[in-house]
């Protein structure tokens, strides 16, 4: 198991148990994703999923939703399939967790391995969405084989900054460190997780902004979010124009007729082509959205707001 690290994406859990969160003040707070409670067993539906759901994904959050699973008592096909029920017409960005823990123990490991592994591919089945599992380190090191390692891990360890390993998985996607911490937005105590910044990146649907080439040390950067990475030439700064529309969003062309690039049909007179790649002056960039461009010398960064 790794450690945590600085590059770790914010997350946090929450059920009903946390009252009415204000999910604007959570953002702000720098928390980037959640894992919402939505079932349990095969017939405790959590009264906060909808509402959470709604306004997290509405104040910016990536989301996901768990399912508390009770292997001692019920069929795994069973619970998968009420999990499905429920989260029905709710957009999940992350992996469908299977939460295994608790009296879950008291089902034999061969037996609860197999018992999880139908679980994720019945749920896997019926939403052709990706699954996970959530667990204990130390649960996972006593209960779970080696065929669950085929799925993606959310370790719980407290009071740690490496989770114990197990044989079934060499690394976690998601840790939780603490069930007592503090969050603005949420009154009492939360779970506390961070997110492989790869695992993020991969169900966020966030763009990986690189330079092209070594020469593109500028830092072109649209409302507080990084767009591209241009160069300077002859004292105005240049960014490739595709990176620039992919990272807003934008439909970006090449006529042929007119050797010209356009953004959304607009054409693009300030550019040049460098390598075969059309780069755009950041300044007709700010022009086209109708923003402001200012220029940072020191961080050498050129800011673009709109």
């Amino acid at each position: 198991m790794q450690a945590r690290s600085a590059s770790n994406v914010n997350v946090i859990d929450v059920s009903h148990h946390q009252g009415i969160v204000d999910w604007d003040k959570v953002r702000a707070a720098g928390v980037a994703g959640a894992f919402i409670k939505a079932t349990e067993g095969t017939s405790f539906k959590d009264s906060a999923m909808a509402t959470n759901a709604a306004n997290a994904a509405a104040a910016g959050l990536k989301i996901g939703f768990y399912h508390y699973a009770h292997p001692e008592k019920n069929d795994a096909e069973a619970e998968a399939q009420f999990f499905v029920s429920r989260i029905s017409g709710f957009k999940a960005d992350f992996p469908h967790v299977l939460d295994v823990e608790g009296e879950a123990s008291k089902v034999p490991s061969a037996q609860l391995t197999d018992w999880c592994a139908a679980w994720l591919l019945e749920v896997q089945r019926l939403t052709g969405h990706d699954a996970m599992i959530y667990t204990g380190a130390n649960f996972a090191k006593s209960y779970l084989g080696k065929k669950l390692g085929a799925w993606p891990l959310w370790i719980a360890h407290y009071g740690v900054n490496k989770p114990m390993d197990n044989a079934t998985w060499d690394e976690w996607a998601v840790f939780q460190y603490t069930s007592k911490g503090s969050v603005n937005g949420i009154s009492g105590n939360v779970d506390l997780d961070v997110m492989e910044e790869a695992f993020y990146l991969k169900y966020s649907g966030a763009v990986t902004v690189k330079p092209y080439s070594g020469e593109d040390t500028i830092k072109v950067v649209v409302n507080d979010k990084l767009a591209a990475y241009g160069r300077n030439r002859n004292g105005t700064v240049y960014a490739p124009l595709r990176q620039i529309g992919e990272s807003l969003g934008a439909v970006v062309t090449w006529n042929a007729a007119t050797r010209m690039p356009y953004i959304n049909g607009v054409p693009i007179a300030q550019f040049t082509l460098i390598d075969g790649s059309a780069y755009v002056s950041v300044r007709a960039v700010g022009s086209f959205l109708g923003g402001t461009v200012s220029w940072d010398g020191k961080n050498q960064k050129v800011y673009i707001y709109y």
